[in-house]
């Protein structure tokens, strides 16, 4: 397997290796090329650069090849050099946030399969939440059968009856519901725990996804993902299967601009990066704020422009934070910033022509804005907000990318000044009386 992080190179050419730039074979590079000329989505994760050589883009995770070679794509969150096992450790806790994986689970798989690609460490977190729910019991439901009997059960099936002749007189057609298991969470957790069998190469992963599914034997396996994944259920009954829905959609679907297909070849998983540590901030925003706080993720309220009667293009922020009539814009940056003041720290121009539509559309141009980077070393402490307009402020926030703790405190005192300005102004209307 070859383990490099985002934008490195990848060429057919001999050379040093390093974890920005790796060797793969003349082969492995035709099909990346081809795939790239032939896919729009392909192009996307794969840049051909010159002759015998191409620079994976901003997308991490596991790439599976025709050959069977492996191509694991890391984050990039620093200038230097990190060690594949730091870069992939921090791959683990972004996804275990942003799928909402428990830490106890999460933490176990990082001791265990750091030394693994993330398709393996999905699998088995996968699996220990699949026993978990096993060991809570699965759900059953009410399932309308049409049977053949001997005695009347349930509702007799008048036109089935009649169209069956004599020759069926003995026989009753009826309908009637039994108690079964054969509901859509279980058949796709059935079928990821099949996908996960016939593709991992790590024994005791294989051992505990054949034992379970000798658990799992009486519930027949999805016919169709999709449309099982868009009915699997998020009611109050079935809350404790919540843990296992986003890694089991993402182990049938690969959710990959890749479509690696073919009777013999294993899925690949790829998350766009700005995705996934967009994820990792909305849940990180979620634990930082007491419950009065609505976080909104990608909302649509809001039009650029109008053309007649028309309105144009979204605008969508990362993160709409809600208390009441209060609003706050958050957007969350996979950019790595510096300390030159002269270079702007690294902060790009057009962020800060987005935040300022954001704030004028969804805030009246009066309020605060977040952008949210990676906490890194070189990162400067901004102690004061950027006045965009004189009632429009900009935080530039970092998050911590190893506990996913942010400083949102201007958010709460921001919130805090509106209520002792509705207590001050009910005084003074009470004392005015």
């Amino acid at each position: 397997m070859i383990s490099v992080r985002e934008f490195a190179v990848l060429t057919t050419q001999d050379g040093s290796f390093s974890i920005d730039r790796a060797t793969i074979s003349d082969a492995d590079f035709a099909w990346l090329a081809d795939s790239s000329r032939r896919s729009a989505e392909n192009a996307s994760f794969i840049n051909v650069t010159g002759r015998g050589t191409l620079t994976v883009q901003n997308y991490v995770g596991v790439l599976r090849l025709p050959s069977g070679n492996e191509i694991e794509v890391l984050p990039k969150h620093t200038h230097d050099l990190d060690s594949v096992h730091g870069s992939r450790q921090l791959l683990f806790r972004m996804i275990a946030q942003s799928l909402g994986i428990s830490p106890r689970v999460a933490e176990a798989a990082n001791l265990k399969v750091l030394n693994r690609p993330f398709t393996e460490w999905m699998a088995e977190t996968f699996l220990r939440e699949a026993l978990v729910l096993l060991s809570r019991g699965f759900r059953r439901d009410y399932l309308l059968t049409e049977t053949k009997e001997r005695s009347l059960r349930g509702r007799l099936h008048i036109a089935r009856q009649m169209r069956a002749g004599p020759a069926d007189a003995t026989h009753f057609h009826v309908e009637h519901d039994i108690y079964s298991f054969d509901r859509p969470e279980n058949r796709a957790i059935k079928s990821a725990v099949r996908m996960i069998s016939r593709q991992t190469a790590v024994a005791s992963t294989w051992q505990t996804a054949a034992e379970l599914l000798n658990l799992l034997g009486d519930i027949p396996e999805s016919r169709d993902f999709t449309s099982d994944l868009r009915n699997w259920r998020s009611d109050r009954l079935m809350a404790h299967y919540e843990p296992l829905r986003e890694m089991c959609s993402l182990i049938l679907t690969g959710r990959t601009p890749f479509a690696v297909s073919g009777p013999n070849l294993a899925q690949s998983m790829l998350f766009p990066m700005e995705k996934l540590f967009e994820g990792f901030v909305v849940r990180a925003v979620q634990k930082a704020l007491p419950a009065a706080f609505q976080v909104h993720r990608q909302p649509r309220r809001h039009k650029l422009c109008h053309f007649g009667s028309a309105q144009w293009f979204d605008l969508r922020p990362d993160l709409l934070v809600t208390r009441d009539e209060e609003a706050w814009i958050l957007d969350a940056k996979w950019k790595i910033l510096h300390g030159v003041e002269k270079e702007h720290y690294g902060l790009s121009q057009s962020d800060f022509y987005q935040l300022n539509a954001y704030g004028q559309t969804y805030l009246g141009g009066t309020g605060d804005l977040f952008l949210i980077y990676p906490r890194t070393p070189g990162i400067p402490a901004f102690g004061k907000p950027f006045r965009m307009q004189p009632d429009l402020r900009l935080y530039v926030l970092a998050i911590d990318l190893e506990d996913g703790s942010v400083d949102l405190s201007p958010i709460k005192e921001s919130a805090g000044r509106v209520v002792d300005n509705r207590r001050s102004n009910s005084s003074a209307v009470g004392l005015h009386t």
